[in-house]
């Protein structure tokens, strides 16, 4: 059961707002009142606060409610305690809500947002389809968008030349370049060739580029002794 009331809250009460004995509602009932006790009687020279001074006319109910509904005094209402406040994060702010969860807006063709008419799927929908198993976390859709570590992550070739690498070098901005270019782009701009940030003539040794194009070079090798020997 979650924490709280055993109706989960159904009957909980607003406490962020003024105490009730103390709002304007409650001084508007009190002022009642007392003007209803001191009714015909003398002047007794008691002062009973501001808001209690001798009333001479009686506020007429209203077909919306008593005297003391809201609208025949002055001041802010009482708000209603029993009503939760949601918040609902909105990403798509052009996108009519009314159309998009029942298929009907009263505005119909005059309304200022988009009726978007593609399916979607509500967030219990989601839910209930990830706690099945059927979608998300028993599935493959994730591993689609997973970039694999064996992957291809260096270039093959030296982008100002465009040649295979000789004597890679990598900047502080992450690229790979041949020593030999980025010396004579160095002497030309100090600035990078791809990204124009500025290099400050760091050229270090790319250790990891040059261990892998010695593996490819090792299977180039292994392949054509393998041909060599199948012919």
């Amino acid at each position: 059961m979650p924490a709280g009331p055993n109706d989960q809250g159904a009957t909980a009460t607003l406490e962020i707002e003024t105490e009730i004995d103390k709002d304007a509602q409650a001084i508007f009932e009190k002022r009642l009142e007392i003007n209803k006790e001191l009714e015909g009687q003398a002047d007794d020279k008691i002062y009973r606060g501001i808001n209690n001074y001798a009333q001479y006319y009686k506020p007429k109910d209203t077909a919306a409610g008593n005297a003391s509904s809201g609208l025949v005094r002055r001041g802010p209402i009482r708000a209603p305690a029993n009503l939760r406040a949601t918040v609902r994060w909105d990403y798509q702010p052009d996108i009519c809500k009314d159309y998009k969860e029942t298929g009907f807006c009263g505005f119909g063709d005059s309304c200022k947002f988009l009726h978007d008419r593609s399916d979607y799927k509500h967030g219990w929908q989601l839910e209930r389809e990830w706690e099945s198993g059927e979608y998300g976390r028993d599935s493959d859709d994730d591993k689609k968008y997973e970039i694999d570590s064996d992957g291809d992550d260096f270039p093959l070739t030296c982008t100002i030349c465009r040649k295979t690498f000789v004597d890679p070098i990598i900047t502080r901005c992450k690229h790979y370049f041949c020593e030999k270019c980025a010396l004579e782009r160095y002497r030309k701009s100090t600035r990078c060739f791809i990204c124009n940030t500025q290099t400050n003539g760091v050229f270090n040794p790319a250790k990891e580029l040059i261990l892998k194009l010695k593996n490819m070079e090792k299977e180039e090798d292994e392949d054509k002794s393998e041909h060599s020997s199948s012919d």
